[in-house]
């Protein structure tokens, strides 16, 4: 961020169309909006979104604990009232008491409401789950002692440090805030770890092979006392363990990448026929429609010929001056008719679609039509074995979000 920037321009701005701004924005005390419009013009005068912050922060004598927060559609502020939170003690730091780094969960849900759920926060909790496996396990190949220990701390700093990176730099109300969003979207977070742990086990993965044995040891022995260690259970009782996990999954996974890949495969084939469309027209329609006005003009052509040809007889004949006059009138104007038929026919000609574009659309269509065809196929192997992967994927889920109890 250059501090040298003159951000007087953009503090007259904001100052001058002061009417665009929304105060109590969506009837809260604690929240403005600054429209799309204002916003619009800001950025034609700077494009540095940090220093743009900063400029706001001085017109509108916001505190650094306030939030700004860019969006496409304006910015929205949010006024953090920092004398309402309550100070954790130390005593307290690992109590419900810092659930949410002392911020009522109102504000948070309040927040959370007018703020998160919007569009473009729709993978965040993917993103969570896969910097985390990206991590922990694939990187620091983290044990199973290190991962009871420590997840649900590693987990909600990555969605602080996230939160901070889209919203803003406000680390008190974001600590908060990252507790929140970790309780509301606990099984969606761990229910894309397991995925994606499942993945890697599809893909032979050693390390998480032997991190998944951990969950079939029941018993285990720590520092002389003795511990029931989470088991691979799914809700109907039946247990899992790596090898039954193995054949499912690496059918499963293989099946499931396999239809991802022939989707885009259609995608791309699909976007390749929209590109040859001519008009609304596929080259087929169009050439079949160009196709069907040639004969009409060729049968018109032929009959004018015909007709034509009578004319040139009679006027063989033809005695009477005034008679050959007419008929070679009508000559004249039926050659220029059939000038005129045989030019756009020409032109119909030089519009139609080359055979070796007819050839490939028709090609496209049928590898169009195979695709589809593998997809659905692929699809039904993917049902059959849908349940018994789902019944995986939660015992996973329930074996990784707890603890060995102690006996």
């Amino acid at each position: 961020m250059n501090m040298n920037v003159n951000l007087t321009p953009v503090i007259d701005t904001i100052c001058d169309y002061e009417h665009l701004i929304e105060y109590d924005y969506n009837n809260k005390e604690d929240q403005i909006f600054i429209t799309k419009e204002l916003k619009t013009k800001i950025f034609s005068l700077l494009d540095d979104r940090e220093l743009i912050k900063t400029a706001l922060r001085q017109v509108l004598e916001l505190k650094n604990s306030d939030i700004v927060i860019i969006k496409t559609d304006g910015i929205f502020i949010k006024i953090f009232d920092d004398s309402s939170r309550h100070q954790v003690a130390k005593e307290e730091k690992n109590t419900i008491a810092n659930r949410y780094n002392g911020i009522d969960e109102e504000e948070l849900k309040s927040f959370y409401t007018n703020f998160f759920t919007k569009e473009e926060n729709g993978d965040f909790c993917y993103t969570v789950a896969e910097e985390f496996v990206k991590t922990y396990f694939l990187e620091q190949q983290i044990d199973n002692e290190t991962y009871e220990k420590n997840v649900f701390s590693y987990i909600q700093a990555i969605i602080t440090n996230k939160l901070l990176a889209i919203f803003d730099n406000n680390s008190d109300f974001f600590n908060g805030f990252s507790g929140y969003i970790f309780r509301i979207k606990f099984k969606e977070v761990f229910g894309y770890i397991a995925t994606l742990i499942l993945k890697e086990v599809a893909r032979s993965s050693p390390y998480m092979n032997e991190f998944l044995k951990y969950y079939s040891q029941n018993i285990i022995v720590v520092g002389g006392e003795k511990y029931k260690v989470p088991v691979l259970e799914a809700e109907s009782g039946l247990k899992w363990n790596v090898i039954s996990i193995l054949s499912i999954v690496k059918i499963y996974v293989k099946i499931e990448t396999s239809i991802q890949t022939l989707k885009q495969d259609m995608g791309e084939i699909d976007d390749e026929l929209f590109e040859m469309q001519m008009g609304d027209l596929s080259p087929v329609e169009y050439h079949t429609l160009l196709f069907k006005e040639k004969e009409v003009l060729e049968h018109k052509i032929a009959k004018g010929m015909a007709k034509m040809g009578k004319y040139r007889d009679s006027l063989q004949l033809a005695r009477e001056e005034n008679d050959r006059a007419i008929l070679t009138d009508k000559i004249k104007n039926m050659k220029q008719d059939m000038q005129d038929m045989r030019d756009k026919k020409a032109q119909l000609t030089s519009l139609m679609p080359k055979k070796n574009i007819l050839t490939k659309y028709s090609e496209l269509e049928k590898e169009l039509a195979t695709t589809i065809r593998l997809i659905k196929a692929e699809e039904a192997i993917l049902a059959k074995n849908k349940v018994a992967y789902q019944s995986i994927k939660g015992a996973l889920i329930k074996a990784l979000t707890s603890k060995k109890q102690k006996l």
